[in-house]
């Protein structure tokens, strides 16, 4: 494969301040894998850190500059000397968070607790509003020789939905299949509520976008725009992070109740903890994902349909066009083509 040694990317320097630059090629260590971009999706944590408020930005812990961009997929370029079963050319998507597999925290499996973590495209790596992104060789999963690249795009969201689910299901039990809510379906809600009634559960989705509920047309999902009869369910997945939504949800829910908060920021707020203590209810919170997340997300996208997330794609250089997109709402994914062929 032909790699040139400079390449187009989008850099963020700081607040609201974004270029496409040209940047040359990073050196491919023995552990190393090159990817060459194929599709990005535009997130909202890309937004957050556009604008500055993404928590690791005002905690000092994430640095600019830096390319954003952490829902991709593309092929292998170039690969590490040490690296094994990876070769140039596999279709491959990468694991957002990235730990030192070493520490106490890792060993137990608790990626989100490891002091070293890093995070393509958000902490300390940067990711794939870019043409070529160079990560380690570990976190790199190979795909089907013929899989539809702009679907594998959505398997880092999808492995964000599986490690939530994965933890309801502690709690919720193997055999349960009972009643779920999910508030919200933007991309990730989406997501929730089709993986939700694959495995059999009854679900209703609420969104306040008429226009987003109508994507579950033909399903076995129910919608309501109006965010009322909680009490229904056994458990909800929270996933627009509205602190009023989660207000409501932690009031109105029945006792019991499992709820499943997949959505940020919240923001800060005054609860009293009777609500949860006095009602039995559980809750769980769930960010990023693992390599068995993406594992599963492989063989799981196959089976959804995913016809609502390919409906408008930018050309890289249309990146601040794209920004906009995802602001109006228009659409369920906004997505890069970076190098589709």
């Amino acid at each position: 494969m032909v790699v040139h040694a400079w390449y187009n990317a989008v850099v963020i320097h700081g607040p609201e301040r974004a270029s496409l630059q040209k940047l040359p090629l990073p050196e491919v260590g023995p552990r190393d894998v090159l990817i060459k971009v194929a599709y990005v999706g535009i997130c909202a944590t890309d937004i957050e850190i556009l604008k500055g408020e993404l928590g690791y930005y005002r905690n000092g812990m994430g640095r600019y500059p830096i390319t954003p961009g952490h829902e991709f997929s593309g092929t292998i370029a170039r690969v590490g000397r040490e690296v094994e079963a990876l070769a140039e050319g596999m279709p491959v998507v990468v694991e957002c968070i990235q730990t030192c597999r070493r520490c106490e925290h890792c060993r137990s499996e608790n990626w989100i607790g490891c002091k070293e973590r890093k995070e393509v495209g958000v902490l300390g790596r940067d990711g794939a509003y870019a043409e070529y992104v160079l990560v380690p060789g570990e976190f790199v999963h190979s795909l089907p020789a013929q899989t539809d690249l702009r679907k594998a795009a959505l398997c880092e969201p999808a492995a964000v939905v599986l490690k939530g689910l994965r933890r309801l299901q502690r709690v919720l039990g193997q055999e349960d299949r009972g009643r779920c809510a999910v508030v919200g379906a933007g991309a990730i809600g989406h997501l929730c509520a089709r993986m939700l009634a694959l495995r059999g559960f009854k679900v209703r989705a609420f969104d306040q976008s008429p226009s987003r509920l109508a994507y579950f047309q033909g399903s076995t999902i129910q919608t309501s725009t109006e965010l009322t009869g909680l009490e229904e369910f056994d458990a909800i997945v929270e996933a627009t992070g509205s602190p009023q939504a989660l207000q409501l949800i932690l009031e109105k829910s029945r006792s019991g109740c499992i709820l499943l908060l997949l959505g940020l920021p919240y923001a800060s707020q005054p609860f009293n903890f009777e609500t949860l203590v006095g009602y039995d209810k559980t809750v769980i919170g769930s960010v990023g994902s693992a390599a068995a997340d993406f594992r599963e997300a492989i063989h799981l996208l196959p089976r959804l349909d995913l016809t609502p997330f390919l409906q408008k794609t930018l050309p890289l250089e249309q990146y601040q066009e794209a920004w906009d997109l995802f602001h109006t709402r228009q659409f369920l994914k906004v997505m890069l083509a970076v190098n589709p062929s």
